[in-house]
């Protein structure tokens, strides 16, 4: 496979990032604090962006966006499993098949988001033959803080293994409400998006595009993609992961006591079919590029 190369290449994911929050609730659903006391909430904490995502309701957001802060129309569609969709202007019937409600609402120009899908209970399967899916939610904060089912990495993996192109990010599912305690707060999962300029038409069009990654606060600062290579370069992490399909991976170590800021892709895994990386900092917290695909040359 000597002359294939990466789908995106050659690209460089870099420059001005926009904070966004994905997944929240308000007094629209199970949420604890109003609208606009959500977006205050979440600008506080240094976000320029957020989807609220209340349950089968679309929350009207043009009086809470300005100049520095775009809150961008989406809803939660529950059924089990359930769906994010960001950009859309209404819900739809939440009893219908889940690639029924994911094609509706695709057909509003929505970001089709699987919700998180471990908390779901759901399979591959449940995925793989629905066309209009195209991202998985695989950290979900409150599902990981409340239940201890927020991560849906293996599932992700799965789906790419059979050839899925789907893309991943973080989520708060932040309730903001006292009743549900810590893990209902901001700014505990959330994707950093590299928009062409600052407008939620943008913002849209770049998540479909996988231009963002995933953070829970590690920092892909650059994302280089030419041909077969992969570099990249990051706040200091203790470890950066390069992850494919079964077995194969490659773990770049800090050196003792000190931190890596750059990594790149090492040889042995330039032929793999896909692969994405991770970042894990000095605390735990994880970051997730998405998944590059390789292919051919013609």
């Amino acid at each position: 496979m000597e002359h294939a190369c990466f789908e995106l290449a050659p690209t460089v994911f870099t420059g001005t990032r926009v904070r966004t929050g994905f997944h929240c609730h308000t007094v629209n659903s199970d949420g604890g604090l109003s609208p606009a006391d959500t977006v205050r909430t979440y600008r506080e904490r240094g976000f320029r962006a957020l989807c609220i995502t209340d349950h089968r309701h679309v929350t009207h957001t043009e009086d809470l966006s300005d100049a520095e802060f775009i809150c961008l129309p989406s809803t939660e569609n529950g059924g089990m499993p359930d769906i994010l969709a960001v950009g859309v202007e209404s819900s739809v019937d939440t009893t219908l098949p889940f690639a029924e409600r994911a094609r509706l609402l695709a057909a509003q120009g929505g970001f089709i988001v699987a919700a998180h899908p471990t908390y779901c209970a759901a399979l591959p399967q449940d995925y793989l033959d629905c066309e209009y899916l195209q991202a998985l939610e695989i950290y979900n904060a409150y599902c990981d803080n409340a239940y201890v089912n927020g991560y849906a990495t293996e599932l992700w993996d799965m789906l790419l293994g059979q050839g899925k192109r789907v893309l991943g990010l973080a989520g708060d599912d932040a309730h903001l409400n006292p009743e549900k305690g810590y893990y209902s707060h901001a700014g505990l999962g959330w994707i950093e998006v590299w928009a062409r300029e600052f407008s939620e038409p943008a913002l849209v069009a770049a998540m479909k595009q996988g231009a963002f990654f995933s953070t829970q606060g590690p920092v892909f600062e650059t994302i280089e993609v030419e041909r077969t290579a992969i570099r990249v370069t990051c706040s200091p992490v203790k470890q950066v992961r390069w992850r494919t399909f079964g077995h194969a991976g490659f773990v770049d170590h800090a050196p003792e006591g000190g931190s890596l800021t750059q990594s790149e892709l090492p040889d042995w895994l330039k032929t793999r079919v896909f692969v994405r990386i991770e970042l894990l900092d000095h605390r735990g917290r994880r970051a997730w590029s998405n998944p590059f695909f390789l292919r051919e040359a013609e």
